[in-house]
């Protein structure tokens, strides 16, 4: 006997969802379960080693030097197990992923279903590389354009100061307007210019210099951007 079934009763999963699904039979997901809990275990009896190995210092009161040897340690301990973990998911990996590219007789379905997510592991790494090199190729059109920009700014200095040499030239050759009000009121005002160009290359420098330098941009190999970032003036 037969059950008529309505087909809008029934769920059916978009192809693109079932393509890009790895399915795992009960086994397969047991025996990842059982991995992760093995690298939590492994994570709490490495802890509970050290606190057995921790000897706490003589002093009551921890000094600089031994909160920061804590952090070294505790940052090599982290890379050491990161690093570990890693090359062994690397390793683990090797072989089934081998298998889904050469599309090997021995692969098992699921060896099979890897290939779609190892064509677009393989895409999001060419994307970002690209990404990474559009990036760098910006950061060293921003270093130039801040070294030509500065190297602009000085200049502006230069001939502010050149035009308050030439102005007090100009005043001392006319020996009885030297101290009049009107000569007196120019140098003050070219003064003041000058004081508001040298403000204004200060702070372009200093901002020039913290791009050119947080750029990651090798400035010391360059002798300009190097002038900018090390250059006091």
């Amino acid at each position: 006997m037969t059950q008529d079934v309505d087909m809008a009763d029934v769920d059916v999963a978009p192809a693109d969802d079932l393509a890009g699904t790895v399915l795992l039979s009960a086994d397969e997901e047991h025996v990842l379960e059982l991995y992760d809990k093995l690298q939590e275990l492994q994570l709490q009896v490495a802890m509970l080693r050290a606190r057995q190995a921790y000897r706490p210092p003589h002093t009551t009161q921890a000094t600089v030097e031994d909160v920061k040897e804590a952090q070294d340690q505790l940052l090599d301990a982290r890379a050491a197990y990161v690093l570990r973990n890693s090359a062994v998911a690397n390793v683990m990996a090797v072989n089934p992923i081998l298998r889904a590219v050469h599309n090997s007789t021995h692969a098992s379905p699921i060896e099979r279903d890897l290939l779609p997510h190892v064509e677009e592991r393989d895409s999001a790494s060419v994307a970002v590389s690209k990404q990474s090199a559009e990036l760098r190729g910006i950061l060293d059109q921003l270093a130039s354009t801040e070294a030509e920009s500065l190297r602009f700014s000085r200049q502006n200095v230069e001939l502010a100061a050149e035009v308050i040499s030439l102005a007090q030239e100009a005043n001392r050759a006319k020996e009885g307007d030297f101290d009049s009000p009107r000569a007196k009121q120019e140098r003050e005002s070219l003064e003041r210019d000058l004081k508001r160009s040298r403000q204004k290359w200060k702070i372009i420098k200093g901002t020039a210099s913290a791009i050119v330098a947080g750029s990651g941009v090798d400035w010391v190999r360059d002798p300009e951007l190097r002038e900018v970032v090390l250059d006091p003036e």
